[in-house]
């Protein structure tokens, strides 16, 4: 009797390791991919803030450009605004399309592909 339940154990210890190991290669795998998404979050702010101080300051130039060729200082700020606007409308009308679709794919490559298949990447 002692002989069917040593495998029967040996084979339940087994299965436990197994899960055990199997959970903390699932851990490690999220925490890899979770730290990769925040970097790349983390990066890409930065760089986005970088950009808006620069087009902030742009904008002010271009804004008091205009202002000085039409005579009016106020006017170049309204023309900027206006095309900003414009933009704004435009970049609302195609946000699925333009930004919504990319973003979920980009994030959906990054969480489900593995390393060897990111080299593959879907087309767009």
């Amino acid at each position: 009797m002692k002989e069917l339940t040593t495998p029967v154990e040996d084979l339940l210890a087994r299965a436990q390791a197994y899960t055990k190991t199997s959970l903390q290669l699932f851990k490690l795998k999220a925490t890899d991919k979770l730290a990769e998404i925040i970097s790349n979050l983390a990066s890409g702010f930065v760089i986005v803030v970088i950009l808006a101080l620069f087009f902030v300051n742009l904008n002010i130039a271009i804004a008091l450009l205009l202002g000085d060729l039409f005579g009016k200082i106020w006017l170049g700020f309204i023309l900027v605004s206006a095309l900003y606007l414009f933009i704004g409308i435009i970049v609302y009308l195609f946000r699925n399309q333009w930004i919504k679709r990319p973003v979920s794919n980009s994030i959906i490559l990054e969480l489900l592909m593995d390393e060897s298949l990111k080299d593959d990447q879907l087309p767009d």
